[in-house]
């Protein structure tokens, strides 16, 4: 795809509207490829900002949501929404990989893939959307990217976390990301079941289903984790 074509799905998906062009681009600067330019900013000072960002809204949310929480169990929430495996597949999700600029030798080891650039570019955007159009927008931004995951924190097993440890596992020992497919969908609009299959370099290691697409991913990924276990990856 296209670098213009995988900006303006990225923007599809995103639902934030920049007025400073120049400024979201700078976000998937990656200081590899600025130290091989020889010149420019990376997207680390954005990167330093939106981590204090992100966390400002995410404490703010937690608690008006939840009055009768106490300050450890706000925190433990915060620290199971707010970490590079998390971070690094909304990322993915929003693809941001294919538009990251990155020095050759990055590009060479996927870096484009890799869970800590991904992770360090969610931040970077997070700072960009409260520069371009202030605390309020970006919060609205960050809740609406952060609640269905608030949602499933609250389980009583990290559930939400089975996508972000399976890509963080094949990146570290395959090089590459888990790839979900979609094998059906069946039902009525008011009660579908999806049903999905988690590859890694092209092998199904996990099948999964759920009433929403991201809950049957959720479920494959869980499988091929356990999979990838038995194999003897951790």
């Amino acid at each position: 795809m296209k670098r213009d074509n995988a900006m303006e799905a990225f923007k599809g998906r995103l639902d934030f509207s920049f007025k400073d062009e120049a400024l979201l681009e700078s976000v998937f600067v990656h200081s590899s490829f600025v130290n091989e330019k020889g010149g420019g900013e990376s997207n680390e000072r954005l990167e330093f900002l939106g981590d204090a960002v992100l966390s400002a809204v995410i404490s703010g949310i937690l608690y008006d949501m939840y009055p009768d929480f106490r300050e450890g169990e706000l925190t433990s929430i915060r620290s199971r929404l707010v970490n590079r495996a998390v971070l690094s597949s909304l990322a993915s999700e929003l693809g941001m990989g294919e538009l990251m600029r990155l020095g050759k030798g990055e590009k060479k080891s996927k870096g484009a893939e890799n869970p800590a650039i991904l992770a360090d570019a969610f931040e970077a955007l997070m700072a960009a959307a409260y520069l371009d159009a202030g605390f309020r927008a970006a919060r609205v931004l960050i809740k609406e990217l952060f609640l269905p995951l608030l949602k499933d924190a609250l389980q009583g097993e990290k559930y939400f976390d089975y996508k972000p440890r399976l890509q963080e596992l094949t990146q570290r020992h395959f090089k590459a990301a888990p790839v979900y497919r979609l094998v059906s969908e069946e039902g009525p609009s008011h009660k579908r079941k999806f049903s999905v299959e988690a590859m890694v370099k092209g092998e199904v290691m996990g099948k999964g289903s759920g009433a929403r697409k991201k809950d049957a991913e959720q479920s494959s990924a869980k499988e091929a984790l356990k999979e990838l276990s038995k194999r003897g990856f951790e």
